[in-house]
């Protein structure tokens, strides 16, 4: 039986969930389920422990929020971290 079919369709099922997954530093972002809400753009990941947070970035002002502990918003800041800065530019570029 050829399998290279199979292997095909796998290969194509795969790639665009890998492409929508995003890491940056200790952090995982998932761009597939990026929505805007208002004026932000909002992208739900995990830290490295695994537990859930989000991510919204303000374009425009190039501003960047995250949820933190009970999943309550931070304050909107310029980018802090090269990881940050990144972040930012991609989701700005992304939508």
């Amino acid at each position: 039986m050829n399998r290279l079919p199979f292997l095909v369709v796998a290969l194509l099922i795969a790639v665009p969930a890998i492409a929508e997954t995003r890491k940056y530093g200790p952090l995982i972002l998932d761009f597939g389920r990026a929505q805007k809400m208002g004026d932000s753009i909002v992208v739900p990941g995990v830290n490295p422990q695994k537990q859930p947070l989000f991510i919204a970035v303000l374009c425009t002002e190039r501003l960047f929020n995250f949820t933190g502990a009970g999943s309550k918003w931070n304050d909107w800041n310029e980018p802090a971290t090269i990881h940050e800065a990144k972040i930012v530019a991609d989701i700005c570029n992304f939508i």
